[in-house]
């Protein structure tokens, strides 16, 4: 039985789409500009408030959402690099 909280595997075509995807989106620069500036402000935000705040804790999680996101984009990107590196080498 799937678990409905799980991604459903994708094929290597609809990952190596991500994958593309992906790195269309780590060069557009007005995408690289909108996370820059939404992670600015937030830093801003979060220098600006009390420690412990609600304030403080809405700018940290928005700060960490962003690396998140990066970082899941440059996975996509790692994962078709493994995935062809394995196919390469099994042939």
């Amino acid at each position: 039985m799937e678990n409905p909280n799980q991604p459903r595997q994708l094929s290597d075509y609809e990952a190596d789409e991500r994958a593309t995807e992906a790195e269309v989106l780590l060069q557009n620069p007005v995408f690289i500009s909108a996370l820059d500036e939404v992670y600015s402000r937030a830093v801003g935000t979060l220098l600006s408030a009390d420690v412990g705040s609600l304030t403080a804790s809405t700018a940290h999680a928005t700060m960490k959402a962003i690396r998140d996101i990066r970082s899941q984009l440059e996975q996509y990107i790692s994962d078709r690099k493994m995935r062809q590196k394995f196919h390469k080498g099994a042939t």
